[in-house]
């Protein structure tokens, strides 16, 4: 059976990480390596779950992690926009103390394996340009590391073969009245992949927030009794938890959206999104009050003739997910002889 190449690009991140679990374990997956960005933490903490998480599942020297970009390309650079209200890039230690969904640190040992010594963009440009064109990126943080590979060689342009970006919204956003987190924290790097003409799939919060796990899943999965099996469930109970205080369906149903994972799901099971449409998106990086909004034109309205540009998911099959996930991990089991 011929693998599906893919590229993971993370910010992990509690459902990066099991993003990754499963992206490293689906056996008709060739996941060929793990770009870290900053996002939900600084990038040296995500390059750091990373590889936690590539031996939490025994892939050391198998699947190669590569430390990428430490800011955004541009939102950083005006202190008088809505960035300043922040401190970004999140820095060690500002969550303690805190019921958060991501942590500094995932609950797994230190690794004893390290990051590549190319840098994540380096990385990106050689592997695209040296491939036949069979690879599909799956970015499921900032967009950064894409969009400056991209600006550092356009040639890598028509060697991806698609992306599957986990990100955006339309009628639900989590960061500001307007914007997804991933895209908040770096408009311009998904403007730039927006107008680069690549097959390009969204799979927004609209689609993630309908695939959820609870609390019934997580003890489900949790009596597989692998190593990989025992981080999701707890992974996803942290993320009830850490919903559980500003999410009243999460707080009154014990529940949570896995969003990443979705994205990976899709590549094999692509039924688990539902009701994709093609439509023209760009993202507001005017720096005003929608910075960082996706903006979706249903009634075609743009004056320039412009093509759909994204596959937009508006929903999702919530048990075609959850099914996929726990399929995923109990055959990890049976490969470990457990």
């Amino acid at each position: 059976m011929e693998k599906i190449k893919i590229i993971m690009d993370v910010d992990t991140g509690s459902d990066d990480a099991i993003a990754l679990v499963m992206a490293m374990l689906e056996e008709k997956f060739d996941c060929l390596g793990i770009c870290a960005v900053n996002g939900n933490v600084e990038v040296k903490l995500t390059t750091d779950n990373s590889l936690r998480v590539v031996e939490c599942c025994d892939k050391q020297g198998v699947v190669p992690v590569f430390k990428g970009c430490d800011l955004p390309i541009a939102s950083t650079l005006m202190p008088w926009t809505a960035q300043s209200l922040r401190p970004f890039p999140t820095r060690e230690g500002t969550r303690e103390g805190k019921t958060v969904v991501h942590g500094d640190h995932l609950p797994l040992p230190e690794p004893t394996i390290k990051e590549e010594k190319d840098s994540a963009v380096v990385w990106l440009i050689n592997t695209l340009l040296e491939s036949d064109g069979d690879i599909i990126l799956v970015p499921v943080g900032p967009l950064t590391n894409v969009a400056v590979a991209m600006r550092a060689d356009p040639r890598i342009i028509p060697k991806i073969k698609r992306i599957v970006y986990m990100g955006g919204g339309d009628r639900v956003n989590n960061t500001s009245a307007a914007s997804e987190f991933n895209v908040w924290a770096d408009p311009e790097a998904l403007e730039i992949v927006l107008q680069s003409g690549v097959d390009f799939t969204m799979v927004p919060l609209d689609a993630t927030h309908e695939a959820y796990m609870n609390l019934a899943d997580a003890a489900e999965i949790r009596e597989i009794g692998t190593k990989p099996a025992k981080l999701v469930a707890d992974l996803i109970e942290s993320r009830i938890r850490g919903y559980s205080v500003n999410d009243k369906d999460s707080a009154d149903n014990a529940l949570a959206p896995i969003h990443d994972a979705l994205a990976v799901c899709s590549i094999i099971h692509p039924e688990c999104l539902v009701d994709v449409v093609d439509v023209i998106c760009h993202c507001d990086i005017s720096r005003g009050f929608a910075y960082g909004e996706t903006i979706i034109d249903w009634r075609h309205r743009v004056k320039f003739d412009e093509p759909a540009n994204i596959h937009f998911a508006k929903h999702a099959d919530r048990n075609v997910f959850t099914a996929w996930v726990k399929e995923v991990l109990k055959k990890d089991k049976e490969r470990r002889g457990l």
